[in-house]
Parts: structure tokens; sequence; C-alpha cells
């Protein structure tokens, strides 16, 4: 057995060799396993019935580095064991209690059964390994000692039956019984007896037990503090804990003397009887249990981790001038002033659908809106018109968001209604695209996103969507916020009027009505902004629109509804072209961002937790204005990460970095075209790998002028 168990440990140690980890130093742990928990017992006259049991143990863990470990604990163990044995002949000196002469019991066994169950209480103390086998999974193999404490255990005889007879030198006679003869001699203890005249007896153990024990298994991170662990264990008894000096336990015959009382002969129990010589515990099973982690060198990210942000202007150097001119240019701002005058009944309608809709994140989104326009209202009254302009923006974000949630809620209570799951989806592209831009972006993204949010939210409808009132609905809606926006009258007329149209049953009308007013919407808009980009939009705008009513006169509603989209869509660019900064010279963005990198870090194994603050967004969005004003602009991203793992493995990661990072920024409106990505994986650290720290500024994704 011995030798099996160390046979064992040398082919875990040897499958860990190639394993690798990232984790925290400090752990506690909650397992509970089961197995073969049983006992060898040392006689060659019985057979081992090894049995299933079960454990549970309490472990704390440090570890010292990145791979080595000491864990300790408590654990609780049940064994269930059993020994067998047939025609085992055993035979006993006695003295007959009814005439005092002595005479040698002679006892033979048949299919004889007996079973133990025991309690131990373990301190178990383990060396450990550890290793990476990805950004979550890691291998973990302990080796060490268990001392083993006995707190209780029974044994009872289950099956088969003895047969004792004594003979009595003396007088040279035998006494046994015999059917044959019709003689009942059990009441002198001689006979047949069967299992069920076995009483159940104790066991008792005297000494502490010491037994190797090993765990090999696997750790899975299911946050950043807890993990999942899911392994094998095993453990053999080193030392006998049966006291072979104590006479009054472990000396007395498995059979002994009759009993003075009622004359039969006493059964003992195999494990403390002079029959056996040894007791060893043995475990080989499965555990499961959660660990939780932490690290005593972590100190807050924000505190060493501030990435270093593209510069958006050339810095100011007097603060209190510069707000001073801010709010100059706020003071008579036309977006601000439609803003304190519709954000009471925007925020009433919001409140209105997150209360009838009763969907939590929406109530949650609303109140927040609630609070910031009323941040908004104070800094605007005390003359604070750039923090009123902001937190204006911010309760419109919050706006939309209630109508995105509103929209999600809908489009979940109807699985499989793919209007409605469109409409959700474009309730939140406007909700995420009103915190990128401007006021007037966020205002009207708001109103879009209610659109959306109604249509999500509409009786489901079984028409074709060329014939339905609802898409005639929207579109006409989404020229009345888009005309709103343009400060064109004429657009918001022929909205209103393709809204009546559709009501009518008009849809063909309708769509066209609607493409005119998208197309009265794009002239102002390019009309504002005097850019030839955005005048050819508006051309193209018109186009469409003159289409879609070509098709409306011959009764092609799919074509008046492809062409009115179609308006919309290019309308709807026009403006981020005239948001887009004027391009910048090449080398002088070269010389702003000569030597400065632009940093993201990574939380945790999970690619997708890109931790932003307020500065790192401003950066982001000033590479976006960037790229859309300079065609011939080129970025790269490069991903990094720490050192755990092969570097085949990391080069693999920090690509993804530079990917996730891209996928951001192209999705707030920079080219793709004009982004490259690129990991150097653990090869250039900014920060020592031997700490959590350090290795959370190494998972980074950094963007940088190309070459």
């Amino acid at each position: 057995m011995k030798r099996i168990f160390i046979l064992f440990a040398a082919l875990a140690l040897a499958i860990s060799a190639s394993a690798q980890m990232n984790q925290h130093s400090n752990y506690i742990g909650l397992n509970v396993g089961g197995g073969l928990n049983t006992a060898v017992l040392g006689t060659d006259s019985a057979s081992w019935m090894p049995k299933l049991g079960f454990l549970g143990e309490l472990k704390y863990a440090h570890f010292f580095g990145q791979h080595f470990g000491l864990g300790f604990g408590v654990q609780y163990n049940f064994i269930r064991s059993g020994v067998s044995f047939d025609d085992m002949r055993i035979v006993t000196t006695e003295t007959h209690y009814t005439n005092n002469l002595p005479y040698d019991l002679h006892t033979r066994f048949d299919s004889w059964k007996e079973g133990q169950t025991l309690h131990f209480f373990n301190v178990p103390l383990e060396l450990y390994w550890r290793a990476a086998m990805g950004e979550r999974w890691s291998f973990l193999f302990g080796l060490g000692a268990s001392i083993d404490f006995f707190l209780s255990g029974k044994y009872e005889a289950t099956d088969g039956s003895y047969v004792s007879k004594g003979y009595f030198p003396t007088t040279n006679v035998w006494y046994y019984s015999s059917e044959a003869q019709g003689l009942d001699l059990r009441p002198y203890g001689f006979g047949e007896f069967k299992s069920e005249d076995a009483d159940k007896g104790d066991v008792e153990l005297k000494k502490l037990g010491v037994s190797i024990i090993t765990d090999l298994g696997f750790n899975y991170a299911l946050s950043e503090r807890w993990g999942l662990y899911m392994g094998l264990y095993a453990s053999y008894g080193i030392t006998n804990p049966i006291d072979a000096e104590n006479t009054e336990l472990n000396d007395r015959p498995l059979v002994s003397a009759l009993d003075a009382v009622n004359g039969f002969s006493e059964y003992n129990g195999i494990v403390n009887s002079d029959y056996n010589d040894a007791f060893h515990l043995l475990t080989v099973g499965l555990k499961v249990g959660l660990n939780f982690g932490w690290s005593c060198d972590h100190q807050a990210k924000k505190e060493s981790t501030a990435p270093v942000i593209v510069p958006v202007e050339e810095p100011v150097d007097d603060a209190a001038s510069e707000e001073a001119r801010c709010n100059a240019r706020r003071m008579n701002d036309a977006d601000m002033a439609l803003a304190m005058q519709s954000i009471d009944a925007d925020l009433a309608e919001a409140e209105k659908v997150a209360n009838e809709n009763g969907d939590v994140k929406a109530k949650a989104a609303v109140a927040k809106a609630k609070k910031e326009a009323e941040l908004a209202k104070e800094a605007h009254k005390n003359g604070h018109y750039c923090k009123a302009y902001d937190a204006f923006k911010d309760a419109y974000g919050s706006i939309a968001a209630t109508y995105a949630a509103t929209a999600k809620a809908c489009a979940t209570a109807k699985a499989g209604n793919k209007v409605a799951a469109q409409a959700a989806e474009d309730a939140q592209l406007y909700a995420t695209a009103s915190r990128n831009d401007g006021l007037d972006a966020a205002i009207a993204a708001s109103r879009n996103a209610k659109i959306n949010e109604e249509i999500a939210c509409q009786p489901e409808k079984k028409k074709t969507p060329h014939e339905d009132v609802v898409y005639s609905e929207r579109l006409s809606r989404e020229a009345l916020a888009m005309g709103a926006i343009a400060d064109s009258k004429e657009a918001q007329e022929g909205a209103r009027k393709a809204a009546e149209q559709g009501k009518a049953g008009n849809f063909a009308e309708s769509f066209a009505t609607s493409a005119e007013s998208f197309g009265k919407s794009a002239d102002a808009f390019a009309a504002k902004c005097k850019k030839p980009e955005a005048k050819k939009l508006a051309k193209e705008a018109n186009e469409r629109a003159a289409a879609a009513r070509e098709a409306a006169k011959q009764g092609d509603i799919e074509a008046a509804y492809t062409n009115a989209v179609a308006a919309r869509d290019i309308a709807n660019r026009i403006p981020t072209i005239c948001a887009k900064a004027e391009p910048m010279k090449q080398a002088e963005v070269q010389e702003k961002l000569d030597a400065i990198n632009a940093t993201v870090n990574f939380a945790f194994a999970n690619d997708k937790d890109a931790e932003f603050d307020e500065k790192t967004n401003d950066a982001l969005n000033t590479i976006v204005k960037n790229l859309q004003a300079d065609k011939n602009l080129k970025v790269l991203i490069t991903g990094h990460t720490d050192n755990i793992g092969s570097e085949q493995v990391n080069i693999r990661y920090g690509k993804k970095r530079a990917e996730t990072l891209k996928a951001l920024i192209v999705k707030r409106g920079a080219p793709a075209a004009q982004i490259s990505t690129d990991s150097k994986g653990p090869k250039e650290p900014v920060a020592s790998n031997d700490t959590e720290e350090g290795r959370y500024q190494n998972r980074r994704a950094v963007i940088t002028i190309k070459q």
C-alpha cells in the first residue's frame, strides 16, 4: 500500500510540472469530499473490506511567492471499514466458570463479517505547489502529513456464524454441540453462535495516528476573490494507533471466556483483539469546495496606476480664467436653454414609463437623472454654466438609460419578437451615444431611446413591417426628433404630416413624407456647419427622399420604407461630421504624444474588465476625434501581460487585450482601418511581477502614434 501511495504522489508531481498560475497570497477554503475513507487492519487471518466514507475540512494557506505555499487546518473524517474471515480456527486457554477447571476453547468462524464505523479529528499540514493553466484555471498539488485524533467508534457483526468447543485436558473430555445427540451446550459456552448473537461493541484507540496526505486538484476563479476547488485527495496512516501494551484493549482474545451470568462465549471485535496487530487509515476520494483569497501587498489601484492621458488641448495656465471663458461661452447656449425648458417634462415622462413598467434598473436610472437635473439647475442658478451643461448632459444620459432599461425589459418579456429585440438594442445604442457627445446629442439620444422604448413595448402585431403603423410611427417620430434638433420647422411639420398619414393607413405616403422630413433636417444640419462632406450627405439624403416619393406614387410600400430609412441614416451622420475637430497635423499630434502613452489597465482575468476613469475616457474620446479628423493619422495599440504563464500564451492574451480596446474605440466612432494592434506579452513590464499590484499594472493596453 505504501508503494502505491508513493507512486501516486510521484505521478501527481510529474503532472504538475507544466502547470502555471496567478493567485493571491492567502486563502481560506471550506471543502467536503467522499470516497474510500476506510481502515486497513493488520491481520493475516481476515480479508480487508473497504467501504465508503466522507470528510469535511476548513483550511488556511499562505503562499510565499508565485508557486510555493504552506497550509494547515482542521478536518473531520467519517471512516467505514470491515473485515471478513472464513474457516478461521483459534484456540485460547480458559477456565470454566462452573467447575473452575482449565480448558482449551476451540473456535471456528464461517463466512463471518464485521463492520466498523469510526470518527476521527485530523489536523493536516501541507506544502503546496501551484501553477496557472490560463487566466482563471489553476493547478494545485499538496503533500504533507496529518495528526489523527480518534474520537469514537463502533463495531458490529453483520453476517456468518462461529462454533465453540471445549477440551478439558485433565479429564481428556470434549464438550461441543451435537444435534444428533440432542444436546444443547450453548448455556455452557459451547455450540454454534450466529452474528446476531454477537453484541455491538465499542472500538477504542488510545494512541495518536500520523498519516501522509496529498491533494491534486484545480481551482477556478469565480471572481477576483472567490474560487471553486475540485480535486482528488489521498492519505495513508504511517503509524499504528493500536496500543499493544494495553492488555485490557489490545491483548484480549477475539472470543473470550464464558460469561458467568449467561454462560455464552463473548465476541470482542477484531480491532481491539489479539488477532489484530495494526490499524492504518486509508482515504482516496474526490473533494470540492469554495475558497476566498486576498493579498496583503494589494493597494488601491487608483493610488499607483493612474493612466497617462493624451492631452485634448494645450494646457491652460489659469484655471479660473478658463472657467470664466467657459461660462461666458455657455451662458447663452441654445442647447442648455432647451434643457432648462424641457427637463422637468422629460423627467416626468421617463418616471412615468419606469413606474408603469416596474423595471428596477429603469427606476434607478430615472432617480439618478432627477438628482443630476437638480445639480444642473442649481449650477445654472449660481452662474456655473459649464457645470450646468455637463450635469444636464448627464441627466439626459440617465433618461436615455431609463428608456433603454425599459425597452430591454419589454423585449425580454416578448422573447422571440425580433422587432422588440431590435428596438431594445437601438435604445441601448442611443443611451450609450448620449454619453459621448454634446448636450444636443444627449437630448436627441434620449428622445430616440424613448421612441425605441415605445416600439419595444408596443403590443405585438402580426402584420408585415411595411404595413404596420408601428413602423410609420417610428419613422415619423424620429423625423420629428431630428427636425427639433436641427431647428427646422419644415422638417417638424413634415414629420407631423407623416404621422397623420400613418394613422390613416397611408403607409407609403407616410414613409415618403418622413423621408422628405429627414432631407429637410439634413439641409439644416449642413447649413450650420458648412462642411463639404456635410453638404454631400444632405444631397444624398434628399435623393433618397425623392426616391421614396417616387416609390409612393408607384404604390411600392417596401421601396418607400427602404429609402426613408436610408434618408434617416444619412441625415444622422451629418451631426457627427459637423462635430469633428478640425484636422490636426500629424506632426503636432506626434509632438503632443511623443513619449506619452494612453494606458488602459485590466483588473483581473476577464479581458472585458477594462477599467476607465474619467481622464481615460477623455483620452479615448480625443483619440477618436483625431482619427476622425485626420485620415492619415494611424495609431498602434499594444497589449501587455504579467509574467504568469508561458510566453506563447501571454502573447495571445496581450493581442486579445489590444483587440478589445480597439473594438471599444471603434464603437465610439474611430475608423477601424486607421488602428492596428500588436502584443508584447510579458516582455516589457512596467512594475514588478512579484506582487499582485505590480502584475495589475503590467496587464495593460497602450495606445501610441504609429511610426
